[in-house]
């Protein structure tokens, strides 16, 4: 008899031990493999803690340095076999390529991917909600709420260091100068950096993201000229000064013209700040 309950208390243990290994199996296989198809969602994704999970990145992605190991797509003109082959269970896409991939997206849908659309952030405040989505989506919500914190802290140090330089100050922020010379106006993150600072964007005025005549920015006349098109110093001031008119605008009589990096200053992530603090600098005179 005592030999009989034995056995069965025996048995019934490795069934439990069975269940409970079986339970730890199908957990580790459902950890989240997560595909980023532009840089800024990759960039806020590392921050929360989310890297092992992430197997693959645009094409464009090269920050932090571990995002050349993985697999590479191109978000502009996503491959569906491609994707579908790396198994991914969450896809961040973004508003600038729904229209134009919303078949490939549709398609990743209905085989049961989660395909996020992280809204554009054309201010601070919509920056901090693609934070807020994206920690949401990784269940990594303390870690959004910390690193807005962080980015609110920086950046009201930043305002309150180079307020007395920077305020006042008329900057024209070139984004790129080929084939035309585009800049941001209202609604751009860009120009909420330069509120923010204290500084005039003296294309305020427009919407969003637009070509601008040289016409334009020498009436505007302003005391600073940055660009964030990724041209060295020496280039760029090259390219201003040849530019018709140019040399009766203040910021090229007075040598402020500055090349700045573009990823820190354009990219809506955890990096933000840092770019505002180059773009204080810049105002500054600093640089």
């Amino acid at each position: 008899m005592k030999k009989t309950l034995f056995i069965l208390l025996m048995t019934i243990l490795f069934i439990v031990s069975g269940c409970n290994t079986t339970d730890k199996v199908q957990q580790s296989d459902t950890q989240e493999r997560i595909i980023s198809l532009i840089p800024s969602n990759t960039e806020i994704l590392y921050d929360l803690g989310v890297y092992k999970e992430i197997i693959g990145v645009s094409t464009v992605d090269d920050y932090p340095k571990q995002v050349k190991d993985k697999e590479k797509f191109d978000g502009m003109k996503l491959d569906y076999e491609a994707i579908l082959k790396a198994k991914p269970t969450i896809v961040f896409a973004h508003q600038s390529m729904e229209k134009a991939q919303e078949k490939t997206l549709q398609k990743l849908k209905s085989k049961g991917i989660k395909v996020v659309v992280v809204q554009d952030a054309n201010s601070f405040d919509s920056l901090y909600k693609s934070i807020e989505q994206i920690a949401s989506v990784t269940h990594k919500e303390a870690e959004g709420k910390a690193m807005i914190k962080d980015i609110k802290r920086q950046i009201q140090e930043t305002a309150i260091n180079y307020k007395k330089d920077v305020q006042g100050k008329k900057v024209f922020l070139e984004i790129s100068s080929h084939p035309d010379i585009y800049t941001g106006g209202n609604h751009t993150l860009m120009n909420d950096l330069l509120k923010q600072l204290g500084a005039v964007n003296i294309f305020s005025g427009i919407e969003g993201y637009q070509a601008v005549s040289t016409e334009a920015i020498v009436k505007k006349n302003p005391d600073i000229i940055i660009s964030t098109s990724g041209l060295s110093k020496k280039a760029l001031i090259k390219e201003v000064k040849s530019r018709n008119g140019f040399k009766h605008v203040e910021a090229v009589k007075q040598n402020q013209i500055y090349a700045v990096d573009p990823d820190t200053v354009s990219r809506p992530g955890p990096r933000i700040a840092q770019g505002m603090e180059t773009i204080a600098q810049a105002i500054a005179n600093e640089k």
